[in-house]
């Protein structure tokens, strides 16, 4: 597979926030057919927070960031917050926390019965209440399902299947953990990485860019692999065939168009990257996948 970072044609605009932007959804009324022990009470999104928190809660929270940078203090410790990243909150425990400037979060709230299911499923500790991602792609993805679950919040089933997600979410971030080094390097990987997610569908050439932080090719793509555990064409290849799967299930799109429009300008090179991917045709990922009406 050709390791280049031009990959396109023709600029195509990124995918736009989801419609409606910020919002909170209130599930502890809502009826589930399969009760979880693990029930969500309360799911919202801030795509541009600013604001601090310095308090304790009832409940047990956990914040994911997906973009920015801040500062968490818990217990009398403090940590540098640097997306992606998680963080948490406790019953009764104070916590102070808050962007330098601002940030994008996704949070979840669960009632304090929960919190020794949680232990126990080993998803949520007080002795570890910050954990790094090497990659926001799945919390994206979330994101993404959780504002298509929207319109049916009060249809049957729509909150256990918001209550499997947040489940899923938690378990995904604490396997995508990761270790960030708090050096300028880090840093500019971090905001180069940030930059690749927002503009992923644009004709990005990475090279250029890491070469204008500073890099070398050499020393960028060694840098760029040891944080975010997938080389930098590894990586927006996924986010681009990320968006080829939604595109598949949720348009009429013919294969090619959504080739060209996830940035693959040959259909045929498009097909066995995502088979690669996948592990599926895109013709079969769509059959299989394909939502109704």
């Amino acid at each position: 597979m050709e390791d280049t970072f031009k990959l396109m044609d023709k600029p195509v605009n990124p995918q736009a926030l989801p419609a409606g932007a910020g919002f909170v959804l209130h599930l502890r009324p809502l009826r589930r057919l399969f009760p979880h022990p693990c029930r969500v009470s309360a799911i919202g999104y801030l795509p541009a927070k600013v604001q601090w928190i310095d308090r304790s809660f009832q409940t047990i929270n956990v914040s994911f960031i997906l973009q920015g940078e801040g500062t968490y203090t818990f217990r009398d410790r403090q940590w540098s917050v640097l997306a992606p990243c998680a963080i948490t909150q406790w019953p009764g425990e104070p916590v102070r926390y808050g962007p330098h400037r601002h940030w994008e979060e996704l949070y979840v709230i669960y009632d304090a019965e929960c919190v020794a299911e949680l232990g126990r499923r080993r998803l949520a500790r007080p002795d570890k209440p910050v954990w790094y991602l090497r990659d926001g792609a799945d919390l994206r993805d979330g994101l993404h399902e959780l504002q298509a679950l929207r319109p049916a919040l009060n249809l049957p089933g729509c909150a256990d299947r918001i209550d499997r997600l947040c489940e899923h979410l938690l378990l995904e971030s604490l396997l995508g953990e990761a270790h960030p080094e708090q050096d300028r390097r880090a840093s500019a990987i971090r905001a180069l990485r940030a930059q690749v997610e927002r503009e992923f569908l644009a004709p990005l050439d990475l090279l250029a860019l890491a070469a204008d932080a500073g890099f070398s090719e050499v020393s960028f793509r060694r840098h760029w692999k040891r944080l975010v555990g997938l080389s930098p064409h590894q990586y927006l290849t996924r986010l681009r065939v990320r968006h080829a799967c939604r595109l598949l299930v949720e348009t009429r799109s013919s294969v090619a168009e959504v080739a060209r429009a996830c940035g693959f300008a040959d259909p045929l090179y498009f097909s066995r990257v995502f088979h690669h991917v996948t592990g599926a045709t895109a013709t079969a990922y769509r059959r299989t996948h394909r939502l109704p009406g």
